[in-house]
């Protein structure tokens, strides 16, 4: 190798890419004593495998759909039995822990301003308690309202005029 001139030397061959290898490799096979169609129903069966597991999986799932929906509708009685109950046991639990309609209204006779009249008082399924005040002046029924401990939790959820007063409605969440 000298610099300038070019070079004598013959390069080696080069080899065949493995393409060509794999051509003339496949150039001296013989085909089964069937010929191509025994050959197409080998390259058949070996594409059948991966068909047959997808099919013989999707008769399983929907197996296994139709076994959970019969489950489904046999518990569906239970469940629904289930849920009636616990909406009892919640509802005894709040009529259970809160004062009898007689203390609240005494409590709110007491708690009310003179010129104040009691519309309603109602214990809603929740155990809340929802109330309608009518009087003069709005935010002192509001105020005379939650002077008292046992309504401090009440809050304000309308407020609307008549031909003489307000009608000052609150609700108590249940605990």
């Amino acid at each position: 190798m000298d610099a300038g001139k070019p070079d004598t030397e013959t390069l080696p061959p080069q080899a065949d890419s493995l393409s060509h290898r794999l051509s003339a490799a496949m150039a001296g096979l013989r085909l089964p004593a069937g010929g191509w169609s025994v050959a197409a129903a080998f390259g058949a069966l070996l594409a059948a495998g991966p068909l047959l597991t997808l099919a013989g999986a999707n008769m399983l799932a929907q197996h296994e759909k139709r076994a959970t929906l019969r489950l489904q509708a046999q518990i569906a009685p239970r469940l629904q039995a289930e849920a009636a109950a616990r909406e009892a046991r919640t509802a005894l639990a709040n009529a259970a822990g809160r004062a009898a309609p007689g203390v609240v209204l005494e409590t709110l006779a007491g708690t009310l301003p003179p010129e104040a009249k009691l519309t309603r008082v109602e214990r809603t399924a929740d155990g809340g308690l929802e109330l309608d005040v009518t009087g003069g002046d709005p935010d002192g029924l509001r105020a005379a309202i939650r002077r008292a401990p046992e309504f401090a939790g009440m809050r304000n959820t309308s407020q609307r005029r008549t031909d003489s007063a307000m009608i000052v409605s609150m609700r108590e969440d249940a605990q």
